[in-house]
């Protein structure tokens, strides 16, 4: 297949979720889908996670304390980044970690290789599970990898989307995780293929994953083994699955992740800092605790949705925000890729900045559309109404941030494999816009649910510029009684 063709196909593929189309899937109400592990890992041999990592958080002040004096760093590193935090009775999607993830199926899975076997994060029961038929890789790797079949058919093509615009999310948790615990990690992006077949995973099902190689005990960084080859159809543009139920969609789904095939090779990149520098916190609490606070609004009674109160929030929640957004992503590649993704943001009800619309350049928000009400119009283009079993409180937030892309520019300047890695970039600046919230006692909820098309003008955005990921943020209303599930 030629860059041409695959352009086009990767621009329809864009297209076809994007402006002017539906954000969302129906029915609400998601049943489960492919089990929450990979296939035969849940039997399989187990080792156990060490314990005591919410207390070595708690000696860390948000955000810059550091932890010291750890043992079993990657361990500790992956329980922050992806363990369990709380359990909330009343709502729907009760499990909670440190990141949001579509409906609390976490499609996105984190893989340990080195001294032994490769083995899969498994939180559930507090270990690393081993995975039948994964080759040994004497490298230490933290590998993420996305399982497009845990999200149900009907989402279609947002399956690729969703679970990739989590692979960015879970890339900025993973890279604080390790921050955190003075961790050094290369990421090596899936240009040349990916590490399917090592892993014993099916091609069919899964991403390509992002590679991680950690630096072992005396400092110095492991070379990282040569990425195993994609398999030929996927840059012949025949179908990726092996047989299996005709799913049109899937096959898409997996020709447009595997145009990053196409993209230049480039060398590891360290993950550090993800943690901006000077950011600030509301009050004193330690990463424990931030953590902890991390949601996505809530509603009571079991009913879906978020509900919020307007209230006037400090200058600092909105200006840490910013300095999260800012935070570039690793790579020079994933950085090109940044300059081309805009972050816009409607505010109300914020010390120190004015009503209405402001882009992010520099670091700092600049005015783009000032003037009330842009918080009121947009929650007429978000497509979860405010209803009886359901809550829908945008014109109480205090901020609603977008990152946007003009798709046609940048798979032009980049090529199709861009727009994958603009769903990373788009991804790992939600993360940070969550850790921020969490700090200021503000929800975050990550969002592909604003009509692309209708919200253009309030937004001031260019007519062929699409909505990657939303974020609304906001007081919440109501506080569920949490069981902690930290270990």
């Amino acid at each position: 297949m030629t860059t041409d063709t695959l352009s086009r196909r990767v621009l329809r593929y864009a297209h076809a979720q994007g402006t002017g189309r539906s954000q969302f899937p129906t029915p609400a109400q998601v049943a489960e889908a492919s089990g929450p592990l990979p296939d035969g890992a849940a039997g399989a041999d187990r080792s156990p996670l060490p314990h005591g990592t919410t207390e070595l958080l708690e000696r860390a002040a948000f955000p810059a304390g550091r932890v010291a004096g750890a043992d079993r760093l990657p361990e500790r590193a992956l329980l922050a980044a992806f363990g369990l935090q709380r359990a909330e009775l009343t709502n729907p999607y009760f499990e909670h970690r440190a990141l949001p993830s579509v409906r609390s199926l976490f499609p996105v899975h984190a893989f340990l290789t080195g001294e032994g076997p490769a083995r899969v994060l498994d939180v559930h029961r507090h270990a690393l599970a081993e995975l039948p038929g994964a080759a040994r890789d004497q490298a230490r790797r933290i590998l993420l990898a996305g399982r497009y079949t845990r999200l149900p058919a009907f989402y279609g093509p947002l399956r690729g989307t969703l679970t990739e615009l989590e692979l960015g999310i879970s890339l900025r948790s993973l890279a604080v995780g390790l921050e955190l615990f003075g961790l050094e990690g290369r990421l090596s992006l899936p240009v040349s293929g990916g590490d399917l077949t090592s892993l014993g995973l099916a091609d069919g099902e899964w991403s390509w994953p992002l590679a991680v190689d950690l630096e072992d005990a005396a400092g110095s960084g492991r070379a990282p083994a040569p990425p195993a080859a994609g398999p030929r159809d996927a840059r012949d543009g025949e179908p990726l699955r092996a047989a299996a139920p005709a799913d049109p969609s899937l096959d898409e789904i997996l020709s447009v992740n595997r145009a990053q095939a196409a993209l230049p090779h480039e060398d590891p990149a360290p993950l550090a800092p993800a943690i901006p520098h000077g950011a600030a916190a509301g009050r004193d609490l330690s990463w424990a605790e931030a953590l902890w606070e991390r949601g996505s609004g809530r509603m009571p009674r079991g009913l879906t949705g978020m509900a919020g109160r307007l209230r006037r929030v400090p200058e600092d929640s909105l200006a840490g925000a910013a300095a999260w957004a800012a935070v570039p992503p690793p790579g020079a590649l994933l950085r090109r890729v940044a300059e081309h993704v805009n972050v816009t943001v409607a505010v109300q009800a914020t010390d120190g900045f004015e009503d209405g619309v402001h882009r992010l350049a520099g670091g700092r928000l600049l005015p783009h559309r000032p003037g009330p009400g842009a918080l009121a119009a947009l929650e007429r283009d978000y497509g979860y109404r405010l209803a009886p079993g359901n809550g829908c409180d945008v014109r109480h937030a205090a901020a609603v941030w977008f990152c946007s892309v003009r798709q046609h520019e940048l798979v032009a300047e980049l090529g199709p494999g861009a727009w994958t890695l603009a769903q990373y970039v788009a991804g790992w600046i939600t993360q940070g816009l969550c850790l921020n919230a969490a700090a200021h006692g503000l929800y975050a909820r990550p969002a592909r649910a604003f009509d692309g098309l209708a919200v253009q003008r309030p937004l001031g955005l260019a007519p062929d510029e699409t909505v990657l990921l939303s974020v609304i943020s906001g007081t919440p209303r109501f506080n569920g009684l949490p069981l902690d599930l930290r270990l």
